[in-house]
Formats: C-alpha cells, structure tokens, sequence
C-alpha cells in the first residue's frame, strides 16, 4: 500500500505542481521535472512516483488534444497512426522501469533531471530548411516514434522536448500542430503504460488524481496562452533551482 505525508500543504503542493506541469508540458516539454520530485518530496519511492505521474500526463494531454483537434489542428488519423509506432516502446520501456529497482532508477532521475535543467540554457540550433514537403512524414520518424516510446514508457521526463524535435524535423515546422500531435502521441501511449504500473501497484491514485486535475487546468491555458520570452526565463530559472537542489538530494 502506498502511503504519502498527511501533511496539510501535501495535497495543495501536488495540485499546484500539476497545474505547472501541464501548462509547461503542452508549450514544450519537461512538466514532469515538478511533479517526480514533488511525489518523492511528499513519500513515494522513485518507481511509484514515474508510476503516479502516469495519471497527470494523461488527462493533461487529453485535455490539449482535445482542445487542439476542436481547432483542426491535429489529423486525428494521422495522429492515432503516429502514437501506434510508439506503443511497443512505451510498453517494454514501462516494464523496464518497474523491474529496474529503486536505487538505480534514482540515479538515473538524477542525472536526467540534472542533463534536463543543463539544456534549457543552450541556444537553440538553427537548421536549414527540409526540401522534403511539410507535413510529408520522413521514413525516419517511424523508428524514432518507437525509440521515443520507450523513452516515454520508461521515465517520461523531458519527453516533450525529443516528441518537438523528431516532429518539426520529420513531419512539419508548423509549431501549433506539433504540439497538436505531440499531445495526442502522448495522451495515446500513457494510458497501456498507467495499466502497467497500476497493474504493478505503483501508482497512488489519490495523489495522481490531484496532479492531474491541476494538470488538466494548466493544459487548458496553455493552450490558449503563449507565454514571452522572459516569462520562459523566470520559468527556467525557477525550475533549474528547484529541480538541481532535489537532485542533490535525491542523490546523497
């Protein structure tokens, strides 16, 4: 049986950080950099946490393809194609993180979370134009969705980023509909993934529920929402604090 803090602010803190971690993980990606250490913070184990983080980025990702599809952002087909290529990955990625224990999947939190914070200070690369047509799928996206699901299926964390990158490089610029697809990618494989660890008995579903109630109002804005440059820059500023210090924790 799974057991968090009865502290007062316990469930307050989880609903707040799911609402930062939908809205941050519909604009880019990386949501999960709030919410995995907040449920460690508050008393599950490492594993139980990548489990219990299963139910906010599910409903948070429903809710913005939801969103998206009604402002025909999104080639529903298309997109159920797309998230198909990433569930064996997502599946056998979900099993690894269950059986891969305690300890070792603490230290590899750590160094993603570390790595994750590191990048969003690089400059952003800037690459040519595709010659091939936009919204014409390239034969590389179908292994890359498979690699990526398994990515996805085994930590989550920082999963938006990869989904944005493989996307604008191997379907289309259009950045909207990136994240219109990237949602629905998403939202499709979580759910065989949250069978797993539920199945396994590593999801909380009390704790879940709350992070994905504040998830589904911060995918709700923003979707609506672009946020400005500087606005972004407190963001990571205040998530590279937060997140660096409970790695450090994580890790001694």
């Amino acid at each position: 049986m799974l057991s968090l803090s009865t502290a007062w602010w316990v469930l307050p803190s989880l609903f707040l950080a799911g609402i930062g971690a939908g809205f941050i993980n519909v604009l880019a990606g990386a949501g999960s950099m709030l919410t995995l250490p907040a449920l460690i913070f508050v008393g599950l184990d490492p594993i139980a946490a990548n489990g219990t983080n299963r139910i906010g980025i599910l409903l948070e990702n429903l809710t913005a393809a939801h969103t998206f599809y009604h402002h025909n952002l999104v080639d529903l087909k298309m997109g159920i194609k797309l998230a198909l290529w990433t569930l064996p990955g997502a599946i056998l990625g979900a099993i690894a993180g269950i059986h891969i224990g305690n300890l070792w999947f603490q230290r590899i939190l750590v160094i993603v979370l570390a790595v994750s914070t590191a990048t969003m200070f690089f400059p952003k690369m800037v690459t040519g134009e595709p010659t091939r047509p936009d919204g014409d799928a390239s034969p590389w996206l179908y292994p890359t969705l498979l690699a990526l699901g398994f990515y996805g299926g085994f930590m989550q964390l920082g999963i938006g980023f990869l989904f944005i990158f493989a996307l604008r490089h191997f379907l289309t610029r259009d950045l909207a509909q990136v994240a219109a697809y990237k949602t629905l990618i998403i939202a499709l494989y979580t759910l065989p993934t949250l069978v797993i660890f539920a199945w396994m008995g590593q999801v909380h579903w009390g704790a879940g529920i709350v992070i994905g109630m504040g998830g589904m109002i911060g995918a709700r804005v923003a979707t609506r929402l672009t946020m400005g440059r500087r606005g972004k820059l407190w963001v990571k500023v205040i998530m590279a604090i937060v997140i660096l210090a409970m790695a450090v924790r994580l890790w001694v």
